[in-house]
């Protein structure tokens, strides 16, 4: 037990005075250190950044404009520079004092890390100069991540809250080092779209960092978080909005390995246990970015790696809000995300806790902004839960179908399409025939009249809505000519489920509703022309008789012969095609007309 502050040391034996005096010293050194590595990247930083924009700008190194970003004019882009020379300047000096024997800089691990953010932020400079195409830069990425995995760095046991610590075979384990590694360092890469969004998320991300790794004792990785925490600020001092320079890939890039590895490091509290849900929730903006914009990308059958304004700052720059604001908004939630994984920091009890408020927010914030694809997906989920019915709806239709297709006449077909309508989600539904094949004998300008002309008529209800939508089914002959049509409408404002089985309705329904219209109605029209002339009165009540609603219009019949067209439609179904209409009320003042 150490003497309390204040005791007289020499009261103890030799050996505890040493130990303490050691321990005291350590500390002190240690805070010297970081007060050193911080001041001296950050005053490296704002000179170094400086310096680089006004040699990029003259050198001509801009970044282009296109439609999906927000500058219009040229600035640099190349500021990861300044970023990378500000860190090494500030870890030579920690060097050069000794440092790395006292406190554990030498430390292979956190070699292996700085070393592979050199190498990751030479690949973003020759990107940032020559435009590496995005395969080959994801490629590079993966081959630093696996020489990380063979200098020693890797995740091969994970403590998960609320499961503990799972194992994982070399291979396994070599795939989540990958993916740990390139996933964070593209993920801060993807969110640098906006003047300061990335280096802003990196600091805070960084102080989370920093406050594990102290608590860890990673000393070593404590003060490597403080050089690129003070070059960050230093940068931010010109990139926040209105931006006179970019991080670009160089900085990008750099920032997000440097977060992974040193992430993967101060959060380690074995040789190889990795507290992953310490460094995820720290990192939560530009995880989440990513992989909205991946499952985004998925969903819409869009190639992963392609570019979009549909990242979280641009949604917020559609709402109306300035750049400024919305960078401070995401500052807010980068904020909000680091007090959840310090709060993780030897609390296990508030895992769950914190895990579930982020959920929270995170199902809160896509719903807000309104993602097209994640609303489709859940509705195509929804529809899904809805299959039992949908199932059972075709099944209806199709036996509907056989019972129309025998069908004995015509007043029993449309007895059994009311009865099949009725029982569904349909408003309304009727079967039209060509004017000339209801009256041959017409002149000619109703022989010219395209609009079909109804012959039976089913409503679920007394009105028409402008808002339903009109379903039109061609009905052809065998070889392709129309005589008709099948149309259903259905209300627009329903639910998903009553388009489910229109293809049930067009392939198997219409093609029944076609061979027996060619079969009976040649018959039954001689049969109602046989009653000849008749006044109006007289044509509806001939009409009941034979199921012609009320809708068609007097003389139609009047002399009617049975059409010889009627004699191609075979019995074999034709494909049609659906169309859409803006609603019922123009077609039933074009039937009137008719």
């Amino acid at each position: 037990m150490w003497p309390e502050p204040g005791t007289d040391l020499a009261l103890f034996s030799p050996r505890l005075v040493s130990v303490q005096y050691a321990r005291e010293i350590v500390q002190h050194a240690s805070i010297k250190l970081s007060v050193l590595a911080f001041a001296t990247s950050l005053i490296a930083s704002l000179a170094l950044t400086y310096l680089v924009r006004e040699r990029a700008a003259r050198a001509g190194m801009f970044d282009p404009t296109d439609d999906r970003k927000l500058h219009t004019q040229q600035i640099p882009r190349v500021g990861g520079v300044a970023i990378f020379l500000s860190v090494a300047i500030a870890l030579t000096i920690l060097a050069l004092r000794g440092g790395f024997e006292g406190v554990g800089l030498a430390s292979s691990k956190l070699t292996v890390v700085v070393v592979g953010g050199a190498a990751t932020f030479l690949l973003g400079l020759y990107d940032d100069l020559r435009q590496m195409r995005a395969r080959y830069k994801f490629a590079v990425q993966i081959a630093i991540a696996i020489g990380i995995f063979a200098a020693g760095v890797r995740i091969d046991v994970i403590a998960l809250p609320l499961i503990g610590q799972i194992s994982f075979h070399p291979a396994m384990a070599l795939f989540f080092t990958i993916f740990w590694f390139v996933g964070l360092t593209n993920a801060f890469n993807l969110i640098d779209g906006l003047d300061g969004l990335a280096s802003g998320a990196a600091l805070f991300a960084l102080t989370t960092m920093f406050v594990v790794a102290t608590i860890n004792s990673q000393v070593g990785a404590a003060l490597v978080t403080l050089a690129v925490a003070g070059a960050t600020l230093g940068f931010l001092r010109y990139n926040f909005h209105p931006a006179s320079i970019f991080l670009g890939d160089s900085g990008s890039l750099f920032l997000g390995f440097m977060l992974a590895g040193i992430g993967a490091i101060s959060s380690q509290k074995g040789s190889t246990v990795v507290a992953i849900a310490i460094p995820l929730i720290s990192l939560g903006l530009p995880v989440l970015d990513t992989s909205l914009a991946i499952a985004r990308r998925f969903l819409r059958g869009q190639p992963i790696f392609s570019a979009d304004r549909g990242h979280i700052h641009h949604r917020l720059l559609g709402l109306g809000i300035s750049p400024a604001k919305v960078a401070l908004l995401m500052y807010a939630g980068c904020a909000v995300l680091a007090l959840g994984g310090m709060l993780l920091v030897n609390q296990s009890g508030y895992v769950a806790v914190v895990l579930a408020v982020v959920g929270l927010g995170v199902g809160v914030v896509v719903q807000r902004l309104r993602y097209h694809e994640f609303e489709e997906f859940a509705r195509l989920l929804k529809r899904g839960a809805q299959q039992r019915e949908v199932i059972g709806r075709n099944v209806r239709i199709r036996e509907a179908a056989q019972r129309v297709a025998s069908a004995s006449s015509l007043a029993m077909m449309f007895a059994l399409l009311e009865e099949t309508f009725a029982t569904d989600e349909f408003r309304r539904a009727e079967v039209r025939l060509r004017p000339s094949l209801i009256v041959p004998g017409a002149p000619s300008a109703l022989r010219r009249q395209r609009d079909d002309v109804a012959i039976w008529t089913w409503n679920a209800h007394s009105e028409v809505p402008l808002s339903w939508w009109e379903i039109r089914l061609p009905l052809l002959t065998s070889d392709g000519g129309p005589f008709g049509s099948f149309v259903i409408w259905h209300d627009g404002t329903a639910r998903d489920t009553g388009l489910s089985h229109i293809t049930t309705i067009s392939r198997d329904l219409r093609a029944a509703v076609e061979q027996r219209l060619g079969a009976l109605w040649p018959a039954e029209a001689a049969a109602l022309a046989a009653l000849g002339k008749s006044t109006r009165a007289g044509e509806r009540r001939a009409s009941a008789d034979f199921n012609v609603p009320r809708e068609i219009p007097a003389g139609e019949m009047v002399g009617a012969e049975p059409s010889g067209v009627f004699g191609a439609i075979g019995t074999e179904p034709s494909n049609g095609r659906a169309t859409a209409g803006a609603g019922a009320a123009s077609r039933s003042s074009r039937e009137s007309a008719a």
